[in-house]
């Protein structure tokens, strides 16, 4: 280390404060400065490559990070520079190489050992891991890092081929078994270390006895943890051992009346029970009719030897059944009756007890009808807002008369005459209960316009009643009365899928724009807002809406499919672009601060957690939306890029990588699909769509999207760069594989983005076709003109005339969908059209390139046609928009109308609605469209 030259503290600081402050040109200067007196400075050497890297002179940094890597350094702040500077750039080898280095010169150093271990971690080297802490282990003798060396055999159990993962859990059970038996295991998390170790192999007596046999001081532990009581539960039931799991869920009831997993496995073991005692009743019946003295001799000591182990026997019929069940959770409903906090856990669970028993099954008659136990607790909990989703599992079998006595019943027990206002907030979510409770029942299924209309304005008025009451909430809150509006919204949903008139969602966005006035941070009003004027071929407000959300970290994933799916429909390119690229933080971030929390499970040695930060890790790195993104942003961009030929061919040579672009079937099944589609609040019956599939303007978004948008640029990328056809065939066959594929319902695609892929078919045997012309088959210049003929006839076919008389209160996202696709597909026509171009030397005076140069011609004459007539299609319905003459409300009220809608006071909003949000974004799109359509003709 004789290289390493001194630098004092005082002549560096300033270094690390320019630095901090991101102030690089004074860091830079002052690092130079320093080097020209101590050149060999290591310290200063590593700071400089910190600095390049920071603005951008990776290769620069890289040199530097080299030289100081070389002196093998062991000093900190050396090592934290250059740590810094490799895992920018991605090299977590060189730091594990950095810090091996180190500890090899300072064997001692406690400090340096774990980096090198986490700097493994980062790096996903779970052998490595595995080395390191076994080697910590000896060195300091810490039983943490024993435990390490285990997780990372887990680890590498999980990762290696069936065969070796064997081996490796193998070897990480008899390393645990040795650390028990030298009293090393002292913590929950190590126990729980060894329950995953056993429960990957399915051993779970074996995992049961370990938990049996802990030590009192460990036993204390795992009872005050809730993951292991609930480990040890779920063993007692795997393992049939029913007493106990009984005798265990009562024990976590006492400690937590609402737990409940207890309640499910207590009810579980008393049917397991139940239904074991009548075989053994059934069975010794049969055996006496059958069996000879002798064998009643044998299966009495059977009997009695399961008498001794707990497990069975007259004992049992006796202790456990179901009117002492009954009378256990009757005991905790009592007590928590008498509570100034009453818990549900207790009458829930009853609800699920007589829901399991089998009627004219013995031992098994229901106390209660299940309609007596509902309107029970409706009445006890209608109050509640989880009121709803608990019963839900419990009306499922309710016949149409019972569930209208249900809600009669429970609309009867409110008591609209109270005084307090504590009690009329409560009667409010009494209401909202029971409006969602009726509609998930089905009771408004058959409900016609008028009367539908009717209870629209019924649920508005009680949202306005209840408006008073949330006066003094903050503005983050919730008015108490929001999920009128949404049911009043679902009803107008109904309506429109039924009806097809697009006056219903515009009355929805009405009532739950005005909503979002009260309650800024209703998540649920903006969703439904989103999906709404989506369905009206709307973007502009969705994009703002979504803004607001102030969507974050891994919502990024699960939520993004609601504004950025299909966006390219809108045409509003850049704006939509932005927002795809506006979700890709998370999965850049996911690279940094994962390995992060894993790091910290191992630093704190909370086992529990690592494989849960690991499988997290995994599914953001293979998750489906951020694929479906990157597609949707390569489409989007090349369709914005491509208004000009020479455009088009430096993004498909600068943008486009064919070995990024992944579609094949292992790829697409090793993705995971992240997306919420359950997140927006559902009244629905489970026997009909979920609002989520209602209020969807399209199929989701599948494997079939994403192999034909994978394969389209890849296409076009090979018929610029690549004069060989063979590796454009198989492109080819695959796309129309996909394309052909039946359109049945579940199937990711559009009829117009089906078209997008054939077109694209064609023109690849265009190609082809033209390069079997050019090596002399000439054969092939009738197929060339056929392929064009079909291309053309298509066109025709699927142009957009149709569209011309649309009325504007009929204008939708499906006119918006065919129309930019419409224009996406005569896009990759003319590039594709000028790829070939502009290989045919048309000065030459061979005939046949002449030939081909004026079928070409034909093709794109035909191609500027239907643009011309798409692109007065959609000035004429820009103007229709513009001039105001076809009043967009009175054309809206005249179909049909809700009292909101007549009250003079709301007009100004509507109409506010109407211009700013709605045909402001409808102008945006179509002169987008119209600007995109003058660039290509």
């Amino acid at each position: 280390m004789a290289s390493i030259v001194d630098v004092s503290e005082r002549k560096i600081r300033p270094i690390y404060e320019a630095i901090e402050i991101s102030n690089y040109k004074s860091a830079l200067s002052q690092c130079n400065k320093l080097l020209k007196k101590q050149p060999e400075a290591l310290i200063l050497k590593a700071l400089k490559g910190l600095i390049l890297e920071r603005t951008g002179k990776s290769e620069e940094a890289l040199q530097l990070c080299s030289q100081v890597k070389e002196k093998k350094p062991s000093d900190e702040p050396i090592l934290q520079a250059l740590t810094m500077v490799y895992r920018s750039l991605g090299k977590l080898d060189e730091v594990i190489q950095i810090y091996e280095n180190a500890v090899r010169q300072s064997p001692n150093n406690e400090e340096l050992a774990n980096h090198w271990f986490m700097a493994l971690v980062r790096n996903h080297d779970y052998k490595g891991q595995q080395q390191a802490g076994l080697k910590l282990h000896k060195s300091f003798k810490v039983n943490k890092y024993l435990f390490w060396s285990i997780m990372s055999l887990v680890l590498q159990a999980e990762n290696a081929p069936e065969s070796q993962s064997t081996i490796f859990i193998s070897l990480a059970e008899r390393m645990m078994v040795k650390a028990v038996n030298e009293g090393r295991m002292r913590t929950t998390e190590e126990v729980h270390l060894y329950m995953i170790i056993l429960l990957k192999q399915n051993k779970t007596k074996e995992a049961l006895e370990v938990l049996e046999s802990l030590k009192d001081d460990l036993v204390q532990k795992c009872e005050n943890d809730t993951e292991m009581i609930h480990i040890r539960n779920d063993l007692l039931l795997k393992t049939d051992n029913w007493t106990k799991a009984i005798d265990a869920s009562k024990s976590s009831l006492e400690v937590n009346v609402d737990d409940w997993k207890a309640y499910l496995i207590y009810i579980d073991s008393l049917f397991h029970i139940i239904d074991s005692n009548e075989k053994d009743e059934k069975g010794e019946k049969d055996e006496k009719d059958e069996k000879d003295v002798k064998d009643e001799k044998d299966e009495k000591d059977e009997k009695d030897e399961k008498d001794e182990n707990g497990e069975s026997g007259e004992s049992l019929n006796k202790k456990l059944n179901l009117d002492d069940a009954r009378e256990f959770l009757y005991s905790l409903q009592k007590k928590e009756s008498e509570s100034n906090d009453v818990k549900r856990g207790p009458f829930l669970a009853e609800l699920e007890l007589e829901k399991r028993v089998i009627p004219g099954k013995k031992e098994s008659k229901p106390a209660k009808e299940m309609e007596t136990l509902t309107i029970e607790y409706a009445r006890r909990f209608g109050d509640k807002s989880s009121c709803f989703e608990d019963l839900k599992p419990y009306l499922k079998d309710f016949s149409l008369e019972t569930s209208k006595k249900f809600i009669e019943e429970f609309k009867a027990s409110i008591d609209n005459n109270c005084e307090d206002e504590k009690s009329k907030i409560r009667n409010v979510q009494k209401n909202v209960n029971a409006y969602k409770l009726e509609r998930y029942l089905g009771l408004l299924s058959d409900i016609n316009e008028s009367d539908a209309m009717a209870y629209v304005d019924k649920l508005w008025q009680s949202y306005n009643d209840a408006l008073q009451y949330g006066s003094k909430l903050l503005d983050t809150e919730n008015q108490y009365g929001d999920e009128f509006v949404i049911l009043a919204s679902h009803i107008l949903i109904d309506l429109h899928n039924r009806k097809d008139q697009n006056s219903f969602l515009f009355y929805a966005i009405f009532l739950l724009d005005k909503a979002l006035h009260k309650s800024k941070y209703n998540f649920q009003f903006k969703l439904l807002l989103i999906r709404l004027y989506q369905a009206l071929g709307i973007i502009l407000e969705p994009l703002e809406l979504y803004k607001s959300m102030d969507i974050k970290h891994v919502q990024l994933d699960t939520m993004s499919h609601y504004i950025c799916a299909r966006s390219s429909s809108f045409a509003i390119y850049e704006d939509v672009t932005q927002a795809c690229y506006d979700t890709l933080p998370i999965y850049r971030s996911n690279d940094v601060e994962t390995p992060e929390m894993i790091v910290q499970a191992y630093k704190y040695a909370t086992f529990s957690k690592i494989q849960e930060f690991i499988q997290f890790r995994k599914e953001l790195d293979n998750s489906q939306q951020k694929v479906l993104i990157d597609r949707e942003i390569i489409r989007l961009e090349f369709l914005s890029v491509s208004k000009d030929f020479k455009g088009a061919i430096e993004y498909l040579e600068r943008e486009i990588d064919i070995s990024d672009l992944n579609y094949d079937d292992s790829f697409c099944k090793s993705l995971y699909d992240n997306r919420d589609f359950v997140v927006m609040n559902n009244y629905n019956s489970s026997k009909n769509k979920t609002i989520e599939e209602d209020t969807r303007v399209s199929p989701k978004l599948d494997n079939t999207w994403l192999k034909i948008f994978s394969i389209i640029p890849q296409i076009f990328k090979l018929m610029h760069t690549n004069n060989n056809v063979d590796s454009l065939i198989p492109l080819i066959e695959e796309l129309e594989k996909s394309v052909k594929l039946e359109n049945k319902e579940g199937l990711g695609i559009t009829l117009e983005e089906r078209y997008i892929g054939k077109t694209v078919v064609s023109l690849g045997r265009l190609y082809i076709a033209f390069k079997e012309v050019q090596g002399g088959q000439k054969e092939s210049v009738e197929k060339l003109s056929k392929i064009i003929d079909e291309i053309i006839s298509e066109l025709k076919d699927k142009s957009t005339k149709e569209f011309s008389e649309v009325k504007l209160q009929e204008l939708s996202w499906k006119h918006m969908h065919r129309f930019s696709t419409f224009i996406e597909t005569c896009n990759y026509i003319i590039v594709v059209n000028k790829i070939v171009n502009e290989t045919i030397n048309v000065k030459n005076k061979k005939s046949g390139n002449k030939e081909l140069a004026q079928m070409l011609q034909v093709l794109s004459t035909s191609v500027k046609e239907n643009l011309e007539s798409t692109k007065k299609q959609l000035s004429d319905l820009n103007e229709r928009i513009k001039d105001g003459k076809e009043n967009l409300f009175s054309c809206i009220k005249s179909e049909n109308n809700i009292e909101f809608c007549k009250d003079n006071e709301n007009l100004s909003f509507i109409n506010a609605i109407l211009t700013d949000k709605v045909s402001l974004s409808w102008q945006s799109s179509i002169e987008s469209m119209i600007q995109a359509i003058g660039f290509r003709i």
